[in-house]
């Protein structure tokens, strides 16, 4: 009788074990679940940052081109913003290029990029102060979100689509969050995965 109530014993903390696992499973389940269901929509949160921070950018443009008087082409300053940028730069590229007389493949690309950040973003803008594009298509779309943003959309994972007869930059994620810019107008519409 001892044994069979030690064999009782033992497969209820067996089955104890067993009921604490298989709980545990579905936990972690529902949470992969959840994790999976949400990584959609980091996507779609990093397009409505973008959003924000194109509306920002416009309506300085636009502000700076009224500041301005309304000129046709303008330049878009970074630099202003951040003016550590080239000085940072430069100081680099003099120390390296003091090692070796040269300056180095990499001293050239940083300040390369600074220079297109900071000094080189003449924008075409519209009668009513909205950015344009140079050439009306996926390309010119491509390049006013670089110009506007500074970041390049194969970066954020963005498609690109030119509509023609809207006039219209449409920038798609990987999850059908899009972001609209209406050059006539420079309305921008964006709109949500869902």
């Amino acid at each position: 009788m001892l044994n069979q109530q030690k064999a009782d014993d033992d497969l209820l903390k067996v089955y104890g074990k067993l009921i604490a696992i298989v709980v545990l499973i579905i936990l972690v389940g529902i949470l992969g679940g959840r994790y999976v269901n949400t990584a959609p929509n980091l996507t779609s949160q990093g397009l409505a940052f973008e959003h924000n921070r194109l509306l920002n950018v416009l309506a300085m443009v636009r502000s700076q081109w009224l500041a301005s008087g309304r000129p046709n082409k303008m330049l878009l300053s970074w630099y202003d913003v951040a003016p550590n940028v080239l000085t940072q730069d430069k100081s680099n590229n003099n120390a390296e290029s003091s090692k070796n007389g040269r300056l180095d493949a990499s001293a050239q690309i940083d300040n390369t990029e600074a220079e297109l950040v900071g000094t080189n973003n003449w924008i075409q803008l519209s009668s009513n102060g909205w950015p344009l594009v140079e050439t009306y298509d996926e390309d010119g779309c491509r390049q006013l979100w670089q110009q506007l943003l500074a970041i390049d959309v194969n970066e954020l994972g963005l498609t690109v689509v030119y509509q023609a007869e809207d006039k219209v930059c449409r920038f798609t994620s990987a999850n059908q969050a899009s972001l609209s810019y209406q050059l006539q107008t420079g309305r921008i519409i964006y709109l949500a995965a869902e």
